[in-house]
């Protein structure tokens, strides 16, 4: 076994597109579950099954309510997060990840496209995520949440 990971850590760290920040995209990933509420499970067919069975998808540019929030109504809110992405994803003819990045634990970083729309844009709209960047805090999901329209 150590001789199996000696030779994939040789081929990774070899492999010139690692230094890349940026993966590209990939078409007709399959859905196989919502792990959390910025995090889902997908196949990608077209590899082989050590790279492409139950691939952890971060979603890209978003802070979302919590599982193990810090109060009920975040917890309440990362529920009914979850059990929409669940309908959505199970419901969508096609899922695309486009701007794929790595990020911590071998996950990807992804922007998720669901039907060609970016699903970022629903989970905004239904409240269940604000967009976020580098310079803006983690949003409090025990305060009141700002909609999108400012209201």
């Amino acid at each position: 076994m150590r001789n199996v990971m000696g030779l994939f850590l040789v081929l990774v760290l070899a492999n010139p597109a690692m230094g890349q920040s940026d993966y590209g995209e990939y078409g007709g990933a399959t859905f196989i579950a919502v792990k959390d509420t910025k995090t889902i499970i997908v196949d990608l067919p077209e590899y082989p099954a050590l790279i492409g069975e139950r691939i952890a998808v971060r979603i890209n540019g978003i802070s979302t309510p919590s599982l193990k929030g810090k109060c009920k109504k975040e917890t309440q809110l990362a529920v009914k997060a979850k059990k929409f992405m669940t309908e959505a994803f199970q419901d969508a003819e096609l899922i695309d990840l486009e701007n794929i990045k790595r990020g911590i634990y071998f996950q990807l970083v992804a922007d998720v496209l669901i039907n060609d729309e970016n699903f970022v844009i629903r989970l905004v709209e239904k409240g269940f995520a604000v967009k976020t960047s580098k310079k803006r805090k983690a949003q409090n999901w025990c305060k009141k949440v700002p909609t999108s329209k400012g209201k």
